[in-house]
């Protein structure tokens, strides 16, 4: 978006979310091309089991967080959806493995 025309079919004053937002759309895809790019199976023989453990419990974090976007998306607000127990609960097994970044405690 960076040097494009503006489009007129939005409120200016939000360009500048919607080109973050952007971005940070084309870092997941990114991320995801280069995590799908490998196996699941040859990814995790290359990990021990607490390593696959995280990548597993990352997955589903993530994945869990992009319903949550998409419900925002479609005007369903995700407090109030089962999705926020689920990462709730993720958070507690982030926590219980002794891998807890304390930005997770935004979603609480």
């Amino acid at each position: 978006m960076a040097g494009e025309e503006i489009n007129e079919d939005y409120p200016v004053e939000i360009h500048e979310y919607l080109s973050a937002f952007e971005n940070s759309i084309s870092t997941v895809d990114e991320m995801l091309k280069t995590m799908m790019s490998v196996s699941r199976n040859e990814l995790l023989q290359k990990l021990d089991p607490l390593e696959q453990a995280k990548v597993d419990l990352v997955s589903a974090y993530t994945l869990n967080s992009m319903f949550w976007v998409y419900l925002a998306t479609q005007g369903v607000n995700p407090k109030e959806h089962p999705v926020k127990q689920e990462l709730v609960f993720l958070i507690l097994l982030f926590w219980l493995m002794g891998d807890f970044p304390s930005y997770y405690v935004r979603l609480m």
